[in-house]
Formats: structure tokens, sequence, C-alpha cells
């Protein structure tokens, strides 16, 4: 029996293996209130609920959905929420100005925009057929508990899960279409090739709309790991987030890891992490420091 791979699977192996752990642990510094750390069963209730918020919102499936956010709770829900039910997530880089948002909201055919508060001000012309701006507001409007979703009756591995946007460093931006089974794939070798299990502590150094944080918003899920949410890069601060969480593995450019190095080196004490912390390096050769 051919079983179709969607991004479902990871969500649904965590709530059902691991649904009394902790899931995620939100940005506790960010404009409006996180969502502190619910399990995977909370969490796997919260994208459920937002599946059916869109429903009630008439968003079919197959439609878009474009998210303009730092990492966070509710964006690592909306990986689940849109993409799980059938919709398409289009996680947009939060640092673009407002005519480059615009044009990736419009080519990418996006009915729903959902806009990081710390940013709406600056894209306040950017608009959609239904746009609202993260946190209680889009909480209100977009997560029905009181009703199921409507399932995906025919799930499709190789219809698209998101639309990833490039840097657009020649041109204008080009959508970059994956599919289910490119995801299902690409998450699951990457967690293989890191040997993540569910004991790993996952720290998001990287930004989720960035090749959808290469893959790991979805491994980390599927094997019941907990990710902590880091909403922005400062070396001390991350390593102040290994010391609290225990954190086990994290992934970033050179230049993130350069920015541990820097902090390690006036770091009072013994560097938190040393020998238990695997770093996944990639998007340019590092620096000799940084293997030595």
């Amino acid at each position: 029996m051919r079983v179709p791979l969607t991004v479902s699977d990871f969500l649904d192996r965590a709530v059902t293996v691991y649904g009394g752990r902790t899931a995620v642990v939100d940005e506790p510094d960010q404009p409006v209130p996180g969502w502190g750390s619910p399990t995977w069963a909370r969490l796997g209730e919260l994208a459920r609920a937002q599946a059916a918020g869109l429903d009630a919102l008439g968003v079919a499936q197959g439609e878009r959905v474009a998210v303009v956010s730092h990492n966070s709770a509710r964006l690592l829900s909306s990986f689940f929420g849109v993409s799980g039910w059938g919709r398409i997530l289009v996680p947009i880089n939060f640092r673009l100005k407002a005519e480059e948002v615009a044009y990736i909201v419009e080519h990418s055919g996006a009915s729903v925009l959902l806009v990081d508060p710390e940013v709406d001000g600056a894209l306040a012309g950017v608009t959609a057929k239904h746009r609202f701006v993260i946190g209680a507001e889009a909480d209100d409007a977009l997560l029905r508990f009181d009703t199921e979703p409507e399932p995906w009756l025919d799930p499709d591995e190789d219809g698209t899960a998101t639309v990833n946007y490039t840097s657009g460093t020649t041109a204008r931006p080009k959508g970059v279409q994956l599919t289910h089974r490119n995801v299902w794939l690409n998450a699951v070798t990457f967690a293989m090739h890191m040997q993540v299990s569910d004991r790993d502590v996952y720290l998001h150094t990287l930004p989720m709309f960035h090749c959808n944080g290469w893959g790991m918003t979805y491994g980390v899920s599927g094997l019941g790991a907990t990710h902590i949410v880091l909403r922005k890069v400062d070396g001390a601060e991350i390593l102040r987030r290994v010391e609290r969480h225990g954190v086990t593995l994290l992934c970033g450019a050179p230049a993130v890891v350069a920015a541990i190095l820097d902090a390690a080196a006036g770091w009072d004490g013994e560097v938190p992490g040393r020998g238990r912390v695997r770093i996944v390096v990639a998007g340019a050769p590092p620096p000799t420091r940084t293997i030595e």
C-alpha cells in the first residue's frame, strides 16, 4: 500500500508518541505574550485550531498563507497548521523592505498574510485578502478550538507544501516550490545524519523562514525533541540558552558560530555545552578558528 509522505506525519507522530513532553519553549522576549512551553499534545491542538480557523475564513486547500515573522512558537505551529491540511505556507524574510514583501505576497498569490508586530508598522501598506498581526489579533481570528478542521481528503505528496523565496540577488526573488515529499525526505535525511533523537534539545539559531529552518522545524518535531525558540541571534544569549535549557544541537552560518565563539572568549566560567552541543555549519566555509 502506497502511503503519501506529508508534513503532517511529523506532528502526528510527536503527538502520538511524545504527547506529554515539552514541544517548544517560546521566546520570552517578544512584542506579544508568547505561548510558553506547550506539550506536543497541545501544539497539535493549536495546529488543528489554526487549520479550523482558516476553514472558517473560507481559505481553501491549495491557497497560500504568507507569514512574515521572527522565530516563534506560532510560526513553528504554522508549518503544520497550514501545510498539514493541504494549504501552502509562504514564510517570508522579516528583514526585507516593504516593497519586496509586497512583491512576494502578490507573486505567491497569498490570500492570508500574518505579520510580526515588530515589522507591522513598516509593512502597513502590504495587504492581502486577510491580514492579521501575529499575537492576540491573529489568535482570536484563526484559532478555532470549537470545531474540527476539514480533513484533507486526498493528500498528495507531490503537492506544494511551502513556497520559499530566494534572496533576489540578480533579479526579483524567485519562489521555490517544495513538495511534501521534498520536505519529508530533507527533514528525515538531515535528522538521520545528525542522529537526532527524542532526547535532543534544539536551539533555533537559524531563522525558520530560511529553507524552513533547514528542515529542522519538521525533523526535530517528528522525533519528539524539544524546540527552543530564539528570536534574535546574539552570541552571549545563545550561550545562556544553551546553559538554561540543556541545548544539544543547533545550526547556523559561520557568522553565527563566530558570534558564539566571541561570546565564549569572554565567558566567566566553564563555557556552556562544551563537549555536548553538536553544531551544523553551512552557507560558507567555516573559518579556521571555528574548526579549532
